[in-house]
């Protein structure tokens, strides 16, 4: 396990490179010292029970800047989520194109794809444009049915 304090220091762990490499490695892109390329933002008040990073690199043949996001999960958290069953889920979901890309694990956290975008307000959400296209985001979301792998419910209650 590793923490994100060596990360935000410019120490990167060598799971966290290879997954990197592999990422520009299907994007085409220069793997050459990806590791003395790569900044790292905190996304503030984005995670509840995560911290979440967004790591920024440029060694394309085009110089484009790449985006991913780091999830680092929170300790003790695993008695409340089984992990193995939430990476299976976000990776089904992810194939179904629910959601970001997987783009692989760490010991304590994993790298997704990065999504740029931003919280609706509530007046937004009473844009009927804008709630209809929730609505059926919600309606696709909950149509859809995975046949494999164990489904758990948690009582908290």
């Amino acid at each position: 396990m590793f923490s994100m304090a060596t990360i935000e220091k410019g120490k990167f762990p060598e799971e966290l490179v290879n997954i990197l490499k592999s990422v520009a490695l299907k994007w085409g892109d220069n793997l050459e010292d990806i590791d003395k390329n790569l900044e790292i933002s905190p996304l503030n008040g984005a995670g509840f029970l995560n911290k979440l990073y967004k790591i920024r690199f440029s060694i394309s043949k085009e110089d484009d800047i790449r985006e991913v996001l780091v999830r680092i999960y929170g300790k003790g958290m695993e008695i409340f989520v089984n992990r193995k069953e939430e990476v299976a889920t976000f990776e089904w979901l992810s194939q179904q194109g629910e959601g970001p890309k997987l783009y692989g694990c760490l010991p304590n956290g994993r790298v997704e794809e990065f999504i740029r975008g931003r919280t609706l307000f509530p007046h937004e959400l009473r844009i009927p444009e804008i709630s209809a296209l929730v609505a059926a985001k919600v309606r696709k979301f909950h149509s859809l049915e995975r046949s494999s792998g164990p489904k758990q419910y948690y009582n908290l209650g």
